[in-house]
């Protein structure tokens, strides 16, 4: 009977997994739009997965500010403002710096080499889905490279609620052309073992990408 139950259990960690990798993916991308309410009853039907899994995966998107969870009103993607642009900024300027200067100090040499090769492509990119693929990549491949699972955790939660409002940014003003994305003085400072110069540089990306993000957003609301 507990054989039959730790399975039981573990089937729902698995179907947990995926809903919460769908919903995450759909909030990020404005699948649902901010505010808008969610149904545990349909999604379920939808997914095609239980509803303990559902709920289990909702609180976890909750806890990472993407859905709020209001008792005896109901579950709603989360909301989008300036406030949340700028506290976003101000954590993602000091955990990603952080993850540049560890990734410098604690990468291997074969890491570092395909970082540069991930940069010199991205570089050349002029499709924005490619383009925030690649970023996408290029950040995460850092952060594995710092080597701190509870540094990766936040890094991950944060670079996700910072793509969520490019994507409510661009969906309401659209961007005209694709803007070079450019990392090749970041992996190259990361490569060369310049933890500080890599500390920095990461800085003044998050900061530049995020101040453009205000901008956009600014209009959007106004």
């Amino acid at each position: 009977m507990l054989e039959v139950r730790d399975k039981a259990t573990r089937s729902d960690e698995r179907f947990s997994d995926r809903a919460y990798n769908i919903l995450l993916d759909r909030l990020v991308r404005m699948h649902y739009q901010p505010l808008q309410p969610l149904n545990e009853r349909e999604l379920t039907v939808e997914l095609n997965i239980g509803l303990a899994p559902i709920r289990e995966a909702l609180r976890r998107l909750e806890g990472e500010h993407l859905v709020s969870i209001y008792p005896r009103r109901g579950i709603f993607s989360a909301e989008i403002g300036l406030r949340d642009q700028q506290s976003i900024k101000e954590v993602r300027m000091e955990i990603e710096g952080l993850a540049a200067l560890l990734a410098a100090l604690r990468g291997t040499p074969e890491e570092h080499e395909k970082l540069v090769a991930m940069a010199d492509a991205l570089v050349q990119e002029t499709d924005i889905a490619r383009q925030i693929a690649g970023d996408a990549e290029i950040h995460s491949t850092i952060y594995r490279m710092a080597r701190n699972s509870y540094l990766e955790v936040m890094l991950k939660q944060n670079f996700n609620l910072a793509l969520r409002l490019w994507y409510f940014c661009n969906q309401n003003s659209p961007a005209k052309s694709p803007e070079t994305v450019d990392h090749r003085s970041l992996v190259g400072a990361i490569r060369d073992g310049e933890a500080e110069t890599a500390r920095m540089i990461m800085r003044e990306h998050v900061a530049h990408d995020s101040d453009r993000v205000r901008d956009l957003l600014f209009k959007s609301v106004s």
